[in-house]
């Protein structure tokens, strides 16, 4: 089992700080549908002139964390 600290470095390896949704559902090997739902609690940060959501990196990894500790 992944310590939330692997999680983060791994998604910063592949992706950065910052990530989009797209690059989300491909980290996550989902569907939109899925990945959409996924993010749904997920904080995120949109520009003033950009429509796109970003997520922290940090707030991704806490959430496959918690997921990770809840499956039986």
């Amino acid at each position: 089992m992944a310590t939330k600290r692997e999680i983060v470095e791994d998604i910063r390896g592949q992706y950065g700080n910052v990530l989009s949704q797209e690059q989300v559902r491909k980290y996550l090997g989902k569907g939109k549908g899925e990945t959409a739902a996924f993010l749904a609690d997920v904080p995120f940060m949109r520009e003033q002139t950009q429509r796109k959501k970003s997520y922290l990196a940090i707030d991704i990894g806490r959430k496959l964390y918690e997921l990770q500790q809840t499956a039986v």
